[in-house]
């Protein structure tokens, strides 16, 4: 008798380690969903810093240099003299959304004809003009036709002197 008792007590017990583990499980379950709608941020191109930047002087600083010290460019132009740009983007992406861009630094470096900096400056997201992109289509003659034409409208056209035809 006195083990069924005992046996009794030992299932009405719960261990300390096996409930701290089920109540974990538990808070996991309920946070899962929270960290499922949390922002992933995205960081994409050359980061550059502000001590970086002062290190550039114009008229001296030699363009071999600016390799360098800041490696390869993201875009360099030839238009009005060499210019060098480094662009650094952060991107946000919440949940089912698209991707959507919330910090942009673009640091322009531009090169007189002695290789040397001429001038430099630092633009941001609220400097960039958005281009609308207009779709144009330019119609065709004649008419488009459905599936079942497509199929239907070739039939019983052998030998009508088509290019390739030769029944």
């Amino acid at each position: 008798m006195r083990l069924i008792e005992q046996a009794k007590i030992r299932q009405t017990m719960t261990h300390p380690v096996l409930h701290a583990s089920q109540s974990l499980c538990v808070l996991a379950a309920l946070l899962a969903p929270i960290q499922a709608c949390a922002p992933v941020i995205d960081n994409r191109g050359y980061v550059f810093n502000d001590s970086q930047i002062s290190s550039l002087k114009k008229g001296s600083t030699k363009r071999q240099v600016v390799q360098n010290n800041f490696g390869s460019p993201s875009t360099v132009t030839k238009l009005n003299g060499t210019a060098y740009y480094y662009v650094r983007s952060r991107f946000v992406t919440e949940s089912y959304r698209a991707p959507e861009e919330v910090e942009r630094k673009v640091l322009a470096i531009y090169f007189a004809a002695n290789d040397t900096v001429k001038d430099y400056a630092i633009y941001g997201l609220e400097d960039g003009i958005i281009v609308p992109i207009v779709q144009r289509t330019t119609q065709t003659q004649g008419q488009e036709l459905s599936v079942l034409g497509q199929i239907f409208g070739n039939l019983g056209r052998f030998g009508d002197n088509a290019p390739g035809s030769d029944f």
